[in-house]
């Protein structure tokens, strides 16, 4: 019998620390409880695993088909608000009959700090090896205009900083979307622990 609150991962295992056959790779069924956060009906997609204390622990993304929604006719709804110390904060309420609005417990709040001080330190050293690449820059274009012969040495220093640079780029990119990623799914977590039908945010 199925059970909807649970979800069987198979994988391949090695065996022995220097698998060099398939014959040192053996499968292994491991079970996964799913948190009330994911709707009987959804497509689960392969998960990523990571050590936590001891504990093989699964980040499970999944998808599911949610009613399109309306402007208005909700009772219970969830309002998120951005903020400087705390990026997110999250607090539900309910429209009674007679007009009255209540809220649902204490509300919660998103905090990123770690994410956000990594951010500000990519984006001072971002800064610094930018104005090393312009110094660099300028050295040259000086060189060129008074018509002295190129510095490979110097060209190819700049060049370092600005692959530098980029793969910094990146990363920040890839942090930014992680970020943006991770608290979406806190707040679409919030609303449906709330039973909210609509999420309003500043």
């Amino acid at each position: 019998e199925n059970d909807p609150r649970r979800a069987l991962l198979r994988l391949q295992l090695p065996v022995r620390p220097d698998p060099g056959s398939y014959r040192d790779w053996t499968w292994v069924a491991c079970p996964i409880s799913l948190p009330p956060t994911v709707p009987p009906g959804a497509v689960l997609h392969l998960p990523a695993l990571r050590f936590q204390n001891g504990t093989v622990r699964a980040d499970l993304a999944c998808t599911h088909a949610v009613p399109k929604v309306a402007r208005s006719g909700h009772t219970v709804a969830l309002g998120v608000d951005w903020g400087l110390n705390t990026l997110l904060s999250a607090g539900a309420a309910r429209l009674h009959d007679d007009g009255r609005i209540t809220a649902l417990g204490a509300g919660a709040m998103f905090r990123a700090a770690g994410v956000l001080a990594k951010q500000h330190r990519l984006r001072r050293l971002g800064e610094r090896l930018q104005a090393r690449a312009d110094q660099y820059q300028r050295i040259i274009d000086g060189r060129t205009r008074h018509g002295l012969r190129a510095d490979t040495a110097l060209e190819a220093k700049r060049d370092l900083l600005q692959g530098q640079i980029s793969a910094l780029s990146r990363r920040r990119s890839n942090l930014n979307d992680a970020l943006a990623w991770s608290a979406a799914r806190w707040t679409a977590d919030q609303a449906i622990a709330a039973g909210a039908t609509v999420i309003y945010v500043e």
